[in-house]
């Protein structure tokens, strides 16, 4: 008895508990909450309109942010009194251009996360853009249970993010990112989901970065066409890409 009793316990110890869920399968999972009619692959453009702020250094900020097919992005934010912050990625090069670096291309280890987020893939988290998902534990933030995956990217990125227990959406990113000033660590959270397109978007981020806080609060985001023009390279940039 005593060696049955024993052999059960070993096996109950060795399996795995009910209902625990690989790192796949939680972000499978937010795939789908996020997604739950498979309208993200139709969806061929997004403006994102909004504030950026850093409250410790008051500053408020307007910011917009465009994304279309095949793999383009482009961002203005528009600070008083200072001017404006640009970032781009036409599919090809990754640039920014800002009042105090002027404009630049981005180096490949910053350049890869550029891309990685102009890839609508990265909406719906789809497992072909990472070589490996790992759980590396639960958190709590703000009262609210998440399971913590470390993504390893194609890219050779890699960020972990939290998707919460209870709505299987992702509640906080953890990444490195490179900077002309080096590597530099970023958590963002991440809130306020709503429904763009028949998929769900955060309309929410509020960053940890150097000691500062940065907010973003978007007003409006809207699925649709974009011109092509919006993601075409600056002249400045040009001239730097035909050096």
């Amino acid at each position: 008895m005593r060696l049955l009793l024993a052999a059960a316990l070993s096996l109950l110890l060795a399996a795995p508990a009910a209902g625990a869920q690989t790192a796949a399968e939680i972000v499978a999972r937010y795939g789908r909450v996020v997604d739950p009619d498979g309208r993200a692959a139709a969806l061929v453009g997004v403006k994102s309109t909004g504030t950026f702020a850093m409250p410790a250094q008051g500053i408020q900020a307007t910011i917009v942010s465009m994304q279309a097919r095949p793999h383009r992005m482009a961002t203005v934010i528009t600070v008083p009194g200072l001017g404006e912050m640009r970032q781009g990625f036409d599919g090809t090069t990754a640039w920014a251009n800002d009042p105090l670096q002027g404009p630049r291309i981005m180096m490949p280890a910053e350049a890869a996360g550029v891309r990685d987020g102009s890839d609508f893939r990265t909406i719906t988290r789809d497992a072909a853009l990472f070589t490996a998902l790992e759980l590396v534990g639960e958190a709590e933030l703000d009262g609210e249970r998440c399971h913590r995956v470390r993504h390893t990217w194609a890219s050779g990125r890699v960020t972990t993010d939290c998707y919460s227990v209870a709505t299987g959406l992702m509640i906080e990113s953890q990444d490195v990112q490179e900077s002309p000033q080096g590597k530099i660590a970023i958590t963002v959270r991440i809130s306020d989901y709503r429904a763009v397109g028949g998929v769900l978007m955060p309309h929410r981020m509020v960053s940890q970065m150097m000691g500062a806080t940065q907010e973003i609060t978007l007003t409006e985001v809207t699925a649709g066409a974009l011109d092509a023009a919006l993601f075409e390279l600056p002249p400045a940039i040009k001239a730097l890409r035909d050096r």
